[in-house]
């Protein structure tokens, strides 16, 4: 016999949304109404791709903000304390990210 009262204290996982079920598919739709959009409008998109500050295209600055902040805003910041308690990950994290990533990106985006 097994007990089912192992584990019932533990949580469900929240079910995957509609959304998230089909996000590849909605990324591939962006991708074609974007290039759609570039060739169907293609003086707005001139005149949108002109709209930048210190060579920094406004819209994508806004829609990058758009996109991470709602991802800011369910941080966690009480379990920023447990932090040290993961330093390999951190760790090989931090490596990566600063001494793998710039020379890598260096070499793919040489002429």
């Amino acid at each position: 016999m097994t007990d089912t009262t192992v584990g019932a204290d533990r949580e469900a996982p929240a079910a995957i949304g509609f959304f998230e079920k089909y996000l590849t598919l909605w990324v591939v739709l962006c991708i074609v109404a974007g290039i759609a959009l570039g060739y169907l409008a293609a003086g707005f998109v001139g005149i949108v791709a002109k709209a930048e500050v210190a060579r920094v295209n406004l819209p994508v600055a806004v829609l990058v903000w758009l996109m991470i902040v709602p991802m800011l805003l369910k941080v966690d910041f009480a379990s920023m304390a447990q932090v040290g308690t993961y330093w390999r990950g951190i760790g090989v994290t931090r490596f990566v990210n600063w001494a793998v990533k710039p020379f890598s990106m260096a070499l793919v985006g040489r002429p």
